[in-house]
């Protein structure tokens, strides 16, 4: 039997599944009966975390609670140092004289594959689909200018690769060959959540878990289906048959947003999805619009400021960076936040009294003057060893406990400048950035206080929006109903999404 949960934005499907295990825990089933397959690594480590907390239970307890992929890596046990690496991909590239900067599965996002190859990348998206290679070819959806021939040579190498290396496999392989071996473990129950972004393979992993389990539960929401052009068969979840259930309120979205967010749902015709009738929260909210990210004041809030693509983002990193706007952006490092960290281990822990460990020194040594901790005695100190400033002081040469301004002087005189500033406008050393930057793929599942959405869209995604706006509607609808309170539109200069 199979029971099928749509959870609009901020419903809590994922949370109506993990009560829906505990339910079955307290009824006595043994935990290495249940299976919870999530979407990610990290849906499925809080999952985890969430069984030790109420039942005690253990990794060793709970052994289907795993992504897809490593359902797979562990029913056919694979070999952990065979699964094929960045470097490997390179070799390859090498070998047919076409360059691989970096090649990956992310498990963070369904074990989706990224790679800066064009050819690497439309022969991963085929094997997701269960197509063939000259099929995805042939559907021209790659935007890069490639010969079919050079695409073959290199899917050839990848395989002699493997074959020259007996028991290497990638992420793909992992599911395919699960799906063709058929050695699934037998369940009691199954979980499967974030439906909607499975691919056509997964799908077909998901129907043997499916025909050795008692029950399945599959929980997802076709409208936040984001990563079909990476593979994601949201018809597969559509077409699912078993009794249905929607989850009717949200504990996110305010109603203003709410509102904004249905206009751009709702303009999938009803054919391509499933009609849903949810309710927002009490919050009355708001949706501002604008013509620059310049007219919107980021002084206060928790905020998550969202691109398209990441050329958009930069834009607006540059616009942080030009008004000294402290930020964090995914995927990206700000060299302010290790600053900001060194100045709160200083000024907040050692100099209150605290003990530091040993590499939390090193890395307030490091923005010192030789004057100030001098580099002898600092290097008697020993790692796996706690200190305080009386000890760094009489025995490992500390000799400073001015304000940072004066003593980490190796932060830079820029930078103190713009530190300062931060402090003053009441920034946290602790707590990090109030302002995230990232993609809307980047951040499914996320929420914020405020949220940016820009919708202007790069000349290949407009040429796909015009033909079909189908996928762009979902991602600005999972855009717009990311925010509790705001949300803040900014108009495309030219050529974008219309609202």
């Amino acid at each position: 039997m199979t029971h099928i949960i749509f959870g609009p934005p901020g419903t809590g499907k994922t949370e109506k599944l993990i009560r829906k295990v505990e339910s079955y825990i307290k009824e006595n089933v043994d935990p290495d009966k249940i299976g919870y397959f999530t979407f990610s690594k990290n849906a499925t480590e809080e999952a985890h975390k969430r069984m030790f907390k109420n039942f005690g239970l253990t990794f060793k307890d709970l052994p289907y609670f795993r992504t897809l992929h490593s359902l797979g890596f562990k029913q056919l046990g694979f070999d952990k140092t065979k699964v094929m690496k960045s470097e490997h991909y390179k070799e390859i590239g090498k070998t047919c004289g076409i360059e691989v900067k970096f090649a990956s599965w992310n498990e963070d996002e369904g074990g989706i594959f990224h790679s800066d190859c064009p050819h690497l990348s439309l022969i991963e998206l085929a094997r997701s689909k269960n197509i063939s290679i000259e099929e995805q070819y042939n559907k021209n959806e790659h935007t890069e200018d490639l010969d079919m021939t050079d695409v073959f040579r290199f899917a050839k190498e990848i395989n002699n690769f493997k074959r020259d290396r007996p028991g290497m496999v990638d992420f793909t392989d992992m599911i395919n060959q699960l799906v063709e071996t058929k050695k699934f473990p037998k369940l009691k129950v199954a979980f499967v959540d974030e439906a909607q972004d499975l691919s056509l393979m997964q799908w077909k992993l998901v129907e043997g878990i499916k025909n050795n389990s008692d029950m399945l539960y599959v929980a997802g929401d076709d409208d936040q289906c984001i990563y079909k052009w990476r593979g994601a068969n949201v018809e597969s979840f559509l077409n699912l048959e078993g009794s249905k259930e929607i989850l009717t309120k949200s504990y996110r979205v305010p109603k203003e947003v709410f509102n904004t967010a249905n206009k751009i749902i709702n303009r999938i015709h009803k054919n391509k999805r499933v009609q849903k009738t949810w309710m927002p929260t009490d919050k009355k909210g708001s949706v501002d619009y604008h013509d620059d990210i310049s007219q919107i004041k980021f002084s206060t809030g928790e905020w998550l400021v969202l691109g398209r693509d990441r050329w958009k983002l930069d834009e607006f990193e540059q616009h942080f960076q030009d008004h000294n706007i402290f930020y964090e952006r995914s995927k990206k490092h700000n060299p302010l936040k290790d600053k900001f960290e060194v100045i709160d281990l200083y000024e907040n822990k050692l100099k209150q009294g605290q003990y530091l460990a040993y590499d939390e020194c090193h890395s307030i040594k490091k923005k010192m003057l030789n004057k100030h901790w001098t580099n002898k005695m600092f290097k008697a100190m020993v790692p796996n060893k706690m200190y305080n400033m009386d000890m760094l002081k009489k025995d490992f040469g500390l000799n400073t406990d001015e304000r940072w301004q004066v003593a980490l002087s190796r932060i830079g005189e820029n930078d103190t400048i713009k530190i300062e500033d931060l402090l003053k406008k009441g920034e946290s050393l602790i707590k990090g950035a109030r302002i995230k930057l990232a993609t809307i793929h980047g951040v499914k599942g996320n929420e914020k206080q405020n949220v940016v959405l820009p919708l202007c869209l790069s000349k290949s995604s407009l040429e796909a929006y015009e033909i079909d706006a189908t996928d762009e509607h979902r991602l600005m609808y999972v855009g717009a109903t990311r925010s509790k309170e705001s949300l803040h539109i900014i108009y495309p200069k030219k050529g974008g999404y219309q609202i």
